[in-house]
């Protein structure tokens, strides 16, 4: 842009505040009503109308490059993989972004033909060019990076696209990772303590955000757990699909775009019941009288009475008032399949 005169300089900085100040309002905005699974796809293709790319790599890595997040935008789903065996150990625009933190690195196609690594990676997806940012987590000591990709016949990155980017990058990381937040806000009474607590962890078991009462009940359940890194036990667990059932705590988890979205809450005296026992405690806490129990599930009265008995013994209350407490704490327990009818009757 050499040879411009100072008024179309100050004429450009106008429109990219302006551009700047549209796209973050619009990510912010983003961040607050997206769901998880779609917030990078939305904030990529919106970064698209002010700055051209024709792919881009968006994630997490540690400083020897070993990926915790990865979302490949307009690329394959096996970008990753190729990425970690054939490119990663000669990838010198990592380093180079990895070296100079919060500044925008642009890769020609001269620069991608003269490194080993990225010269593979041109030839096996038809990247010609590169503008890459990172920014470092000191907390976990890890790097959240963004790379844009432009292809074959595309034209050449400028410096004002540079340093557009080098001032959004904090931005994308900044509305993502609140994104994750929004994601577990759930509506509750002012003051009141969810028995759920929520935490965001990435695909190599490092959590990076939690609620204070997460961190109280992992300590519960693991007394000399410290973090960020998550249990090894635990870990085991996340990368089956399966539920965590621990000494006193519960723990489910849904995996959305490399990350892991972490529910803890402790273990309810409710799953000391049988599903039979569930299904009639459920009925008797929503004010169902004995014999329409009886009715409802072909029962006796006599057994529906001997149920119950069990049922406070069991969870240690006294009266229907404490049991309907109990099932308000745990409703994904009240509202279990097991209340089918089907499910409880006794031959």
């Amino acid at each position: 842009m050499d040879g411009l005169s100072g008024e179309l300089h100050e004429s450009i900085g106008r429109m990219n505040a302006t551009v700047l100040s549209a796209l973050l309002l619009d990510l912010y905005r983003y961040a607050r009503e997206l769901p998880l699974a779609e917030f990078q796809e939305q904030a990529l293709a919106r970064l698209r109308t002010h700055l051209s790319f024709d792919s881009a790599w968006w994630g997490v890595s540690a400083p020897d490059r070993n990926i915790h997040s990865s979302f490949p935008y307009r690329l394959p789903d096996h970008y990753e993989a190729f990425y970690r065996e054939s490119v990663s150990a000669t990838d010198t625009l990592a380093q180079v972004t990895l070296d100079c933190p919060g500044t925008a690195v642009h890769f020609t196609p001269v620069d991608m033909r003269h490194s080993p690594g990225l010269n593979r990676l041109a030839g096996r997806f038809g990247i010609r060019q590169a503008l890459c940012a990172s920014l470092t987590l000191p907390t976990l000591n890890l790097i959240t990076f963004l790379s844009l990709y432009r292809h074959e016949n595309a034209p050449p990155f400028v410096e004002e696209e540079r340093a557009f980017l080098e001032l959004v990058v904090p931005h994308m990381w900044a509305t993502w990772s609140s994104n994750w937040t929004s994601n577990w806000i759930v509506p509750r009474s002012p003051g009141a303590q969810s028995p759920v607590s929520h935490a965001i962890a990435d695909q190599c078991g490092t959590l990076h955000r939690a609620e204070p009462h997460f961190l109280e009940l992992m300590r519960t359940e693991w007394p000399q757990w410290e973090g960020p890194i998550l249990p090894a036990e635990l870990q085991g667990v996340l990368r089956t699909r399966g539920q965590y059932a621990g000494r006193v705590t519960t723990l489910q988890h849904t995996s959305v775009r490399g990350l892991t979205l972490l529910e803890i809450r402790m273990r309810s005296v409710l799953e000391s019941l049988t599903p039979r026992e569930l299904a009639v405690a459920a009925a008797f806490g929503e004010g169902q009288s004995h014999k329409a129990i009886a009715s409802r599930f072909g029962l006796s009265p006599a057994t529906v009475r001997h149920y119950l008995r069990t049922i406070y013994a069991k969870t240690n209350v006294s009266n229907k008032a404490e049991l309907a407490n109990l099932l308000n704490e745990a409703p994904e327990l009240a509202a279990t399949p097991s209340g089918d009818p089907a499910q409880i009757r006794v031959a």
